[in-house]
């Protein structure tokens, strides 16, 4: 399995419709291009900004800003201007094995 790049997962909850993570990323860490087979996500900014990358749009999210990635779409997000948090939601949830990194 390719690397998902540098990040940290601060919470994961497991949900029978969905699971929801929190990320944390330092200045420049990121979460690799990749893209999941079974699942759609949404992405909610926490704190801070991110720049986030879906398909071949790439867009400056700040906090409370949302975007929803559909099933099959390669997305990637990374903190610009410092350390970021990052809420995932997962439709249904995340399976560890459904994480293709395209880079």
């Amino acid at each position: 399995m390719k690397h998902m790049g540098e990040y940290e997962i601060l919470s994961h909850v497991e949900m029978p419709e969905c699971s929801i993570r929190i990320i944390g990323m330092k200045e420049s860490e990121r979460v690799a291009l990749h893209h999941h087979e079974k699942c759609a996500q949404i992405y909610t900014v926490l704190e801070e900004e991110v720049e986030a990358q879906v398909g071949d749009r790439t867009m400056r999210l700040r906090p409370y800003e949302t975007v929803r990635i559909e099933k099959g779409v390669r997305h990637g997000v990374r903190a610009v201007d410092g350390p970021a948090l990052l809420l995932s939601l997962s439709i249904p949830p995340l399976d560890r094995e459904d994480q293709h990194v395209v880079e």
